[in-house]
């Protein structure tokens, strides 16, 4: 699916007051890649305070480390994690809404990248996404009403289209040329996608879908109080699991001897010893693929393909307001079909997906305050950071212009550095990267 010429042709425009006089409003740091070199110490030391200039006693004890805050050389691993959603990031088509949820003459308010915007159907069903704020007096739009494919705003009645031009102000003169910003919007794959950057955007990807022979049993959207980058690192790290969730699905679960992830792409690969495959997509999708020995039973020791039963999720993790996360959870499995028709089963699923969100968020919630008073949340990675390491890295590289070839997902490619996989993200399962005790 390709945007058509009339969504090609939609450029961000300001809002016009009713007297016609124009007012304008103008809506990261640049991230060196990682060295491919290793330090010469057998020892990565990561310190993110600065040098005090005192003195440090010449203990070498362990605890004489943790008290001083592990100084030492300082490795930039491209790893400086971020609260605030980098501009390079509009450049990519977001999926912001589940095409099941946007009936003919439903608004749907929603925000990206701490803008407000509306979807909403035209005449024909195709989908329209318009800033959700009236040219008028800047009341929101989406407290207003569908009418005959415009949107109709509850304060005056000023109508608005699908490009964001206004074609009704009841009540006086009617003035040319007033307009709200609109944005290109499709759908695809059971998602309303919209891109917010500049220029003409590419083809939407293809990436959504879950594989053949499953069947869709859940699609939930939640709002999430958490920076979506964090919220997305925490989805890649399966590590945590026998640790915070106890509580839901890793009930009982032994902690392992070692967790390894092994990569076989980029921005995937498989966890050993759980039979789980997991990758990230851009800009903010994450993919996972349980196998399952039994409904609610997880297998150890094996792959996923080698189990009977399979569950398929995917996170879309869109950046909303400033440090908050727009999360779209869609669950496939290749089993169970007829529990899609239990009554209220969607209420079951949603109250899952709560339980197991709450038990990650006393912990996300918690990084996010920590990041705010100038902690680094990736002070010390160690081998099985490795997918989320490989996440940051990219984002890190979309801010500075640097990205691997083929998974940049921009509208202009060429205005990208390429940068071989090998320097991006070098990150062995035998790189030792925090001393050993």
């Amino acid at each position: 699916v390709t945007a058509g010429p009339e969504q090609q042709q939609r450029r961000r425009r300001s809002s016009t007051a009713a007297s016609a006089s124009a007012a304008a409003a103008a809506a990261s740091t640049a991230i060196l890649a990682p060295s491919s070199s290793r330090s010469s110490s057998s020892t990565a030391v990561l310190d993110a305070a600065p040098s005090t200039g005192v003195s440090q006693p010449s203990s070498s004890s362990r605890s004489s480390k943790v008290r001083s805050g592990r100084r030492g050389s300082k490795v930039d691993r491209g790893l400086r994690s971020s609260l605030v959603a980098e501009p390079a990031l509009k450049e990519f088509w977001y999926p912001v809404e589940f095409t099941s949820k946007l009936g003919l003459n439903t608004l749907v308010p929603f925000e990206l990248f701490d803008e407000p915007w509306v979807l909403f159907r035209d005449t024909e069903g195709r989908p329209s996404c318009i800033r959700d704020e009236c040219a008028h007096r800047a009341c929101p739009l989406s407290i207003g009403k569908v009418v005959d494919g415009k949107v109709s705003c509850a304060y005056h009645g000023w109508e608005f289209d699908g490009d964001g031009s206004c074609t009704k102000m009841p009540s006086t003169a009617f003035c040319r040329g007033v307009a709200v910003a609109a944005l290109p919007c499709v759908e695809k794959d059971g998602f309303v996608w919209v891109w917010p950057g500049e220029g003409l955007p590419p083809e939407v990807p293809s990436s959504t879908l879950p594989p053949d022979g499953y069947e869709i049993h859940a699609e939930i959207k939640l709002e999430v109080p958490v920076e979506h980058g964090l919220l997305i690192e925490n989805l890649l790290d399966l590590a945590h699991a026998p640790f915070t969730h106890q509580g839901t699905f890793a009930k009982d679960w032994p902690v392992p001897d070692a967790v390894k992830f092994h990569a076989n792409k980029l921005l995937s690969g498989n966890w050993d010893p759980y039979p789980i495959e997991m990758g990230f997509q851009p800009p903010c999708m994450t993919v996972s693929k349980i196998g399952l020995a039994q409904p609610g039973q997880i297998m150890r020791g094996v792959r996923a393909d080698a189990c009977e039963r399979h569950l398929h999720q995917l996170h879309v993790c869109a950046p909303s307001k400033n440090g908050n996360t727009r999360l779209l959870y869609r669950m496939s499995m290749d089993f169970l079909g007829w529990a899609r028709h239990i009554p209220g089963i969607q209420k079951v699923w949603k109250s899952v997906a709560g339980q197991v969100l709450n038990e990650d968020l006393r912990l996300v919630i918690g990084q996010q305050d920590r990041l705010a008073r100038g902690a680094d949340t990736w002070a010390n990675p160690v081998s099985y950071d490795k997918i989320g390491v490989r996440y940051r890295r990219w984002r890190n590289g979309v801010s500075s212009g640097r990205v691997p070839d083929g998974i940049t997902g921009g509208g202009q490619p060429n205005s990208f550095i390429s940068m071989s996989a090998g320097e991006m993200f070098s990150l062995d399962d035998t790189e030792c990267v925090v001393e050993q005790a």
